[in-house]
């Protein structure tokens, strides 16, 4: 009987790289076949070859502005955001500012809340026509002409910067966590001041970590999808994500398959091209490691009276990122969309609420919502604690073949693995059901999930398994009463990772939307596009305390958690 339960172990791991192999490579596959096919066919009509898609790319003098539009839009916002994520991260775990906790919480609170929503928050609040700040200005400074258009590419660029910051924070605050303060300790003794010490230390410190940092939001930025669709598409700015969509889901006339694949190959291999140098960026960071084996405590920077002045700049972001969200609140309380007045307050009413609630559309995609994160979360983490398992405790070339293909999605943006998906199933029963959008967020967030369990897994000795496999126990016992217990918080965070970002993804349900499988957020662009205002307003605000709801109670315990570890 041990024989045969130890046998099993090969066969689990064939089964999860066929599985694998079709949710990752399959997708691939046929985008590079579809951009390669005569043009009005799909991949499995024929096996006609041409490369007339690739020469109207590289022929056509329009797809320079949209190289140049992709590449400002990405530089500027990452630059930017980097810049103010790295300025909190150095306040919160460096120095003595006031509600740091809170900061941290509010900031990994915003991870959870839709770009798509922040994204129409900030029409309301500053389209030429009637934004509210536009009307602020105009009341307060009698100003004929808008001070603030949303429907330019500076207004994308700073609207994007402003939701970069979160993820940035999150990943710039471990490098000023983990400083070792013996360097600033000396210089202190010699005298320098706390700018000095920043500026000469801190900074050259985490310098190639925060670059390593702004490799990976470029890389993200460029394969961003919602601002660009609601802000860009208005405003005439294309860039390449926004390009694939429109290819391949036009409002008029038939889907051109092969030139949105041979776009999405290119955004791809740039995709790829990002990736190495950010490999490249984190290989170089590690010289530059200051944290040893020996036990140290942070020092932070005592601010004296600068510390107020710190904390209320600190705040200034949250109160931009907020704006948004009260014109949302705002608009959700009315019938019709008027600028926040107090004669306008007694209108005020929950009844948008009580309609989109009742309405069976919002209803069936709520349900639809429900079902499709907690498959998406069940089916990824669950898959991934396999694979990170076999990647761990495994030495056989097929363990390392399903552990670099599980990470390859990192590297093909979201809106070419959705189009590659949809090409993948077009013909197929799963076509047009709610199984489609599981798949593509199976497909997509799989890369995150066996990262973040190996990284837990290589932390359990692996005497524990033999001790268990002594014992008489299977492999598969030994993991489920052994080990995966062990990693649960590790499950659990990244249960609610993949949750909340299948949640308040956009990419996956628009451009695999049809009747029959219409998610909260697929409903809500369709709200906001019919247009009903006060009916969409509410929807989003709707999602985003349901994510909050989920979330936050999480952040404040990690963040208790790391607070009491300084």
């Amino acid at each position: 009987m041990k024989a045969r339960r130890g046998d099993r172990q090969p066969l689990t791991l064939w089964v999860i790289a066929v599985l694998v192999t079709v949710l990752v490579l399959g997708p691939v596959l046929v985008l590079l076949r579809a951009s390669v096919g005569p043009a009005g066919t799909l991949p499995f009509d024929g096996w006609g070859v041409t490369l007339a898609h690739y020469a109207s790319i590289f022929t056509r003098a329009d797809n320079l502005r949209l190289a140049g539009n992709t590449l400002l839009y990405a530089l500027g916002s990452v630059a930017i955001g980097v810049a103010i994520a790295t300025a909190i991260a150095w306040a919160t775990e460096r120095t003595d500012m006031p509600a740091r906790v809170a900061a941290r919480v509010l900031m990994f609170s915003w991870m959870a809340v839709p770009p798509l929503v922040m994204g129409f928050g900030w029409i309301l609040l500053i389209n030429p026509g009637n934004g509210a700040l536009n009307a602020l200005a105009k009341h307060l400074f009698g100003v004929t002409q808008p001070i603030f258009t949303i429907y330019s590419m500076w207004s994308l660029i700073v609207i994007t910067a402003l939701a970069v910051v979160p993820t940035a924070f999150v990943m710039v605050s471990g490098l000023m966590r983990n400083m070792d303060p013996q360097l600033e300790q000396a210089a202190a003794v010699h005298g320098a001041s706390a700018a000095v010490m920043v500026r000469r230390i801190t900074l050259p410190l985490v310098a190639p970590g925060v670059l390593s940092v702004g490799i990976f939001m470029f890389m993200a930025v460029v394969q961003a999808f919602d601002l660009p669709l609601i802000i860009g598409l208005t405003a005439r700015i294309p860039v390449l994500s926004t390009r694939v969509y429109l290819l391949s889901s036009p409002d008029a006339g038939i889907p051109n398959y092969g030139l949105s694949s041979a776009f999405g190959v290119l955004l791809l291999a740039v995709a790829a091209l990002l990736m190495w140098a950010y490999f490249r960026a984190v290989r170089v960071s590690e010289r530059f490691r200051v944290v040893t084996g020996r036990g140290f405590r942070p020092r932070r920077i005592a601010l004296g009276v600068w510390r107020w002045p710190l904390f209320a700049a600190v705040m200034c972001y949250f109160v931009l990122m907020l704006l948004p969200l009260a014109m949302l609140g705002w608009a959700s309380l009315l019938s019709t969309y008027q600028l926040p007045s107090l004669g306008a307050l007694g209108e005020a009413s929950f009844a948008s609420y009580a309609r989109v609630v009742g309405e069976g559309k919002v209803q069936r995609a709520m349900l639809n919502t429900l079902i499709m994160v907690l498959a998406s979360g069940t089916i990824v983490m669950a898959l991934s604690s396999l694979i990170a398992w076999f990647s761990v405790r495994g030495r056989t070339a097929l363990a390392r073949y399903v552990d670099v293909l599980s990470f390859a999605p990192t590297a093909v943006p979201p809106i070419v693995m959705v189009m590659a998906v949809l090409l993948l199933y077009l013909q197929s029963p799963l076509y047009g059901t709610l199984w489609i959008l599981i798949l593509g967020h199976v497909t997509i967030y799989i890369a995150f999930g066996t990262r973040s369990m190996g990284a837990a897994l290589m932390q359990i000795h692996k005497e524990l398994a033999d001790a268990a496999s002594i014992s008489g126990a299977g492999w598969f016992t030994g993991l489920r009463r052994i080990t995966l217990p062990l990693v649960w918080p590790h499950i659990l965070n990244g249960w609610l990772w993949v949750v909340a970002h299948s949640a308040r993804d956009l990419t996956i349900p628009l451009v695999l939307m049809t009747t029959g499988n219409v998610v909260v957020a697929s409903a809500l662009w369709q709200m906001w596009d019919f247009p009903d205002l006060p009916g969409a307003s509410a929807v989003a605000m709707l999602l985003v305390t349901g994510l909050l709801v989920l979330v936050v109670p999480l952040q404040i315990y990690v963040a208790r958690q790391g607070e009491r570890g300084h």
